[in-house]
């Protein structure tokens, strides 16, 4: 991690993390639709509102709620017009030492950047750190190192002018005091350990990590009746045998690198496939989230880049929190091949 000083602040960057924190509860939570009633009138990208957990209250800048019509999520980014919006916190009366930002869509190319300033005044004038992220989806974990008791911490999401509105889906933030040493869960996998359909359903019961995308592994058991003519996706099932029972629906799912599928007929019954996507329960439905991709079809695959399977890869060495070179026996919270996993 690269550290250095800009206008006398200290600018890190925050982990983009494969995981959700368990374990812990968070000192503070916002999530969507809030409590209060400003939400309930906005239905726009350029309003400034306030949004209420219990006694807390956030200051929401240029995100759109569409009245809750639906939305457990709020979102920013202009069609056509660049934009700035932001998520302000209120005083909190403890250090914070994690913050998990969660990203559920981003059109990567459109923003410019996403930060976490840390400041002692409600205006944010008075920054005393700022925290640049990678641009992903997510769990986006950021962590302050000159936090201290009421601090407010303001997340700013730089857009470009995009094709269409909502470059930015996110549907909470969760705030954890220091001391607070919470678990860290990561479902990631790769491709050639693709899950089953029963162990997609039984993480999608548990309902840790579902923020980022897996590989899943079935047999298509019921096909797409109709190809979406503006999408190029195709929804269908698929199972561990086969068969129309415990099954797990590919919703909305794209072709080889996100391609569009060309006719209804590129994915049929007996398939054997491998999906890249995020779990998801819809209702009583077990999915894989809209825009998943395919990465196999009956053994056939196509421009696959997340397989990290060579002696390199496997070899790759292993890392602390702090950036510093650590062997097999280190137990804990390591980074491995740019990602976070629990050593134990």
């Amino acid at each position: 991690m690269n550290k250095f000083l800009r206008y006398s602040l200290s600018l890190v960057l925050a982990f983009v993390a494969s995981v959700t924190f368990a374990g812990t509860t968070p000192y503070k939570v916002l999530t969507f639709p809030d409590e209060g009633t400003e939400g309930k009138d906005i239905n726009g990208y350029d309003k400034t509102w306030k949004a209420t957990i219990g006694e807390d209250v956030w200051t929401i800048e240029n995100f759109n709620t569409y009245q809750w019509n639906g939305w457990k999520f709020i979102k920013c980014g202009k069609k056509k017009v660049a934009s700035v919006a932001s998520i302000t916190s209120p005083a909190i009366d403890q250090p914070i030492s994690n913050i998990v930002l969660t990203i559920d869509k981003i059109t990567k190319d459109k923003i410019k950047s996403i930060k976490l300033q840390v400041a002692t005044d409600a205006d944010c004038k008075n920054v005393t750190e700022e925290i640049s992220a990678k641009i992903e989806d997510g769990d986006l974990i950021f962590k302050p190192t000159k936090s201290a008791a009421n601090n407010y911490y303001k997340f700013v999401f730089d857009c470009q002018a995009g094709s269409s509105n909502g470059l930015i889906q996110v549907s909470k933030i969760a705030y954890y005091k220091v001391g607070d040493a919470p678990e860290i869960v990561d479902i990631t996998n790769t491709a050639e350990t693709a899950y089953t359909i029963a162990k997609a359903k039984e993480l999608i019961d548990a309902g840790k990590g579902l923020s980022e995308r897996v590989y899943v592994k079935g047999t298509v058991s019921q096909a797409s009746k109709e190809l979406n003519a503006t999408y190029g996706s195709l929804s269908y099932n698929i199972s561990d045998d086969g068969k129309t029972e415990n099954e797990l629906k590919v919703y909305g799912g794209l072709s080889f690198e996100g391609k569009k599928f060309t006719s209804v007929d590129d994915i049929k019954v007996g398939d054997v496939v491998v999906v890249y996507g995020k779990l998801k329960k819809f209702g009583n439905t077990y999915e894989l989230d809209l825009n998943n991709t395919l990465i196999s079809l009956n053994g056939t695959t196509t421009g696959i880049t997340n397989i990290t399977t060579d002696e390199a890869a496997k070899n790759a060495p292993v890392y602390n929190l702090a950036g510093q070179k650590v062997t097999k026996a280190y137990k804990g919270v390591v980074i491995k091949n740019g990602k976070k996993m629990i050593q134990k």
